[in-house]
């Protein structure tokens, strides 16, 4: 027995225990076991902002939590996701991007599935392999467009009620957002391999956990590249990929992680803001970072070997991609030219692919989920 399904027979009996325990209507759970990131980062961040502290308790359970509590406000209450369980069966209100209790919620709860994007490549019961119990432990999952409500609801095997057109509480922050720094590029690689989820998508070999740019020398070559357009390349690696370390000693290349963007109280979508294009590849960031009209680059070196092992959502994801198509060396150096040059001749795509993908791009994606959950 795989451990999710484990776990889902040892919670099975909490489902009735939680309908007859009481609810705290002043009580939300944030929960996050990957770290505070993502979108429960953001509907952190906002509730704190619009003084939801003052009239409700709120629990964040995360991976690391003793690092946030000397970030956390007055009001708000780190813990442990184990120790979550016990806040999860008297809150009314959970919010969740990664992990979940497999617990039906009560009828006095509202549980909502904030994921963490819109998914290019296959995800829950899509996924190959996914220990997928066809069971919904939640309320109401979010999207960005009807198109991608579709999606949502064959992933997670959902009724199309409980699909709710929001937004994400990530891209409000992207929203009307001004000119980022015109000689700065910011690479976002989507998740390919990791021990620790014991997974693997894709084929990049190489130790720099990287597509495209798979030793050092390449590193070293594109750092002079760099150099010759008068560019800058901010590298953040997926926070679950698996790589050696890479000495961050090129002139013109820098490679950020979790713990600066915690210490510096940031996070990728501050980055997206200051960056003028973006390279990546099947991340669900190129819809996020399609609410900026800036140039983006696809590396698609191993998406061969990526669809056979994990798959996409769509029968062709390269209609998604309204960019420069990057399989090798030489393309990536190119689109780093175009940008340098204000060269953009996918504008208009861009245009087309955002209106289906993002139908919601008012920067109110939070305050709609808050009024879903009824937090008054």
């Amino acid at each position: 027995m795989g451990t999710k399904k484990l776990m889902t027979a040892l919670m099975a009996p909490l489902t009735p225990l939680d309908r007859v325990i009481p609810k705290n209507k002043r009580l939300i759970l944030i929960y996050s076991n990957l770290g505070l990131r993502d979108n429960t980062k953001a509907m952190l961040d906002w509730l704190i902002e619009q003084g939801y502290t003052k009239r409700y308790e709120i629990v964040v359970a995360c991976e690391g939590h003793r690092t946030y509590r000397r970030y956390a406000p007055l009001g708000v209450k780190f813990v442990s996701c184990r120790r979550a369980l016990f806040t999860f069966l008297r809150c009314r209100v959970m919010l969740y991007s990664f992990g979940k209790f497999p617990i039906k919620p009560s009828p006095r709860q509202v549980v909502i599935n904030l994921w963490h994007g819109m998914p290019l490549k296959t995800v829950a019961s899509l996924e190959k392999g996914a220990q997928f119990d066809g069971r919904c432990y939640f309320s109401y999952v979010i999207a960005t467009s009807p198109f991608f409500g579709e999606i949502m609801r064959k992933c997670f095997e959902c009724k199309p009620e409980q699909v709710v057109l929001t937004g994400q509480p990530r891209d409000d922050k992207l929203i009307a957002c001004g000119k980022g720094k015109k000689r700065l590029i910011l690479w976002l690689p989507t998740f390919r391999r990791s021990a620790r989820l014991a997974s693997e998508s894709g084929s990049v070999s190489g130790d720099t956990g990287l597509p495209i740019a798979y030793t050092s020398e390449d590193l070293s070559r594109l750092d002079g590249f760099l150099e010759k357009e008068n560019m800058k390349l901010f590298v953040k690696l997926h926070p679950m990929e698996d790589a050696s370390s890479v000495e961050n000693t090129f002139r013109n290349i820098v490679f950020i992680d979790e713990q600066m963007l915690l210490h510096r109280e940031a996070d990728i979508y501050d980055l997206m803001k200051a960056s003028c294009a973006l390279i990546t590849d099947y991340s669900s960031v190129s819809f996020d970072y399609l609410l900026l009209d800036r140039p983006i680059g696809f590396t698609l070196d191993d998406m061969d070997s990526y669809s056979q092992q994990r798959g996409f959502t769509v029968d062709d994801p390269l209609k998604l991609m309204p960019g420069e198509k990057i399989r090798d060396m030489d393309g990536l150096c190119r689109f780093i030219s175009d940008v340098s040059h204000s060269r953009d001749v996918y504008r208009e795509e861009r245009r087309r692919v955002n209106m289906r993908v993002n139908a919601s791009q008012d920067g109110h994606a939070c305050e709609r989920i808050a009024q879903l959950a009824g937090i008054e």
